[in-house]
């Protein structure tokens, strides 16, 4: 008898379980709980009109912007769920490449975007760093955006450039 005792002790869970079905002993479950959980789809997604600006030939060291350089406004759409705006910009490329600044230098420009109508502008700070043009964007709502480009002082040529300003929404 001592024999077969100790082989199921060191048999492991199953001879334990065994072992207590043997004398009696009854199972008992942990106790059960339940958890209600609630989500929201979230849809991202917008688009702009009419996705191009010309700004022309502007002297250095020269603001122009969209309201006064021939009312080239960018209508932003809300596609989706209420989301945030965000704007980044490259920099100008075509010859010499002028770089984005805070501020306009030798062959560095300043871009700012606006969503109000132009009275109060917000600088975008570096190429490929979204900038928040409006924290809350309703759903299925337009934006306007209005950009204020300063040129250079100087620059090391006179080629026209171009840039792309990236726009996106995220959640709030």
């Amino acid at each position: 008898m001592k024999d077969f005792r100790f082989s199921i002790l060191s048999g492991g869970m199953v001879a334990i379980v065994v072992f207590a079905v043997i004398w009696g002993q009854s199972a008992r479950a942990l106790t059960e709980v339940t958890v209600a959980a609630t989500v929201t789809a979230t849809n991202l997604a917008v688009s702009v009109a009419d996705g191009s600006i010309a700004f022309g030939s502007v002297a250095l060291n020269t603001a122009t912007t969209t309201v006064t350089a021939g009312n080239d406004t960018q209508t932003v759409t809300n596609d989706g769920s209420d989301a945030a705006l965000n704007v980044k910009s490259s920099n100008a490329t075509g010859g010499t490449t002028w770089t984005l600044g805070t501020s306009a230098g030798s062959d560095i420009f300043k871009l700012e975007v606006s969503t109000t109508t132009g009275s109060t502008y917000m600088t975008l700070q570096a190429t490929d760093t979204y900038l928040t043009a409006s924290s809350s964007m309703t759903s299925l709502l337009d934006q306007d955006l209005d950009f204020r480009f300063t040129t250079p002082t100087a620059s090391t040529d006179f080629v026209e450039k171009s840039l792309t300003i990236t726009v996106q929404v995220t959640t709030q």
